[in-house]
Parts: structure tokens; C-alpha cells; sequence
């Protein structure tokens, strides 16, 4: 947890990818069945440990799961609205059934996030991230606009390249 960052980003950086990566089907069974008010407790978990002037409301935040087949399902969440660069628009997570080769388990989740970025490099002012299982940002490149289609069209190809 980074007492120096708001609790926008550690909630969208720290607390849902750690515990979806880890804990996945877990995660989406309090996601679907109890929606934001999930999200809102582990928000207020994340607040508990921040400063005052750290916290931001939890108005606006919603979720959607869409299923892509039997075992492969996609949730995205909307954000507050980012008051930063880098704090997110949208979180979406990318659950797809469990493989193994011999006794390794192999990568099954992903999570990306449509953030907030200013500067040329970014003309929607939104960059692609994804977090991987290891707590790395990577840049997937440029975003669409801030917009819930937009991404979870992006998301939806993501799924289908595998």
C-alpha cells in the first residue's frame, strides 16, 4: 500500500489484482453475487489504511460481468472518475478456464485497466495497462476514449486473440 497515492489508485493497483489473481474464483463469486457492495468493502479496506487527504468517494462505481462461454467470463468496473494521471476509468478482469502442463499451472487471469495519461503520446488521454500476476504495469499502448463500450470492446478481442 502507497500512503504517497490516492485510494482511487490503491484500490485499482494493489487490492483487486492481488486478490484476483490469487483468488479468482473466489473474487467472481462475491462479484456476482453481491455487485459493488464487494467492491465498496474492500474500497473502505483500502481507505482504513490512508490518510485523509488520500480518500475519494466511491460514488459512481459500477460492474458488469459478461459471460464468454461456459468458463471464460469478463468484469469490468467503472471508476470514479480519475483526478489524476495514471488513476483508472475502468478495471477489467479476464477469467478463463484453468490450464496445467504437468503439474504447472498456467496464467488464467488478466487484468487491464483504461487509466488516465496525459501528454502526445496518448490522444484519447487514456493509456492501456495491463497488471500482471508478478505486480508489474505493463503498457499495452495508446486507450480509446473513456468509454465503457469502447473498452470492453477492447477487452472482448483480447479474450479472442487468447
Amino acid at each position: 500500500m502507497d500512503s504517497n497515492r490516492s485510494q482511487h489508485y490503491n484500490f485499482v493497483y494493489e487490492a483487486i489484482p492481488v486478490m484476483f489473481h490469487s483468488q479468482t474464483n473466489q473474487f467472481m463469486k462475491y462479484l456476482e453475487r453481491d455487485g459493488t457492495k464487494f467492491l465498496e468493502f474492500w474500497w473502505d479496506h483500502v481507505g482504513e489504511r490512508l490518510p485523509e487527504e488520500r480518500l475519494s468517494d466511491f460514488k459512481d462505481v459500477a460492474c458488469e460481468i459478461t459471460p464468454i462461454d461456459q468458463q471464460t467470463k469478463i468484469a469490468i468496473i467503472r471508476l470514479p472518475v480519475p483526478t489524476a494521471d495514471r488513476e483508472a476509468y475502468y478495471i477489467g478482469l479476464i477469467s478463463r478456464p484453468e490450464r496445467r502442463f504437468a503439474w504447472v499451472r498456467l496464467p488464467n487471469t488478466s487484468v487491464v485497466c483504461l487509466i488516465r495519461r496525459e501528454g502526445d503520446a496518448f490522444p484519447n488521454g487514456t493509456e492501456l495497462v495491463e497488471l500482471t500476476p508478478s505486480a508489474r504495469v505493463v503498457s499495452v499502448g495508446a486507450g480509446p476514449l473513456p468509454e465503457w463500450e469502447a473498452f470492453k470492446q477492447v477487452l472482448l478481442k483480447m479474450v479472442k486473440k487468447g
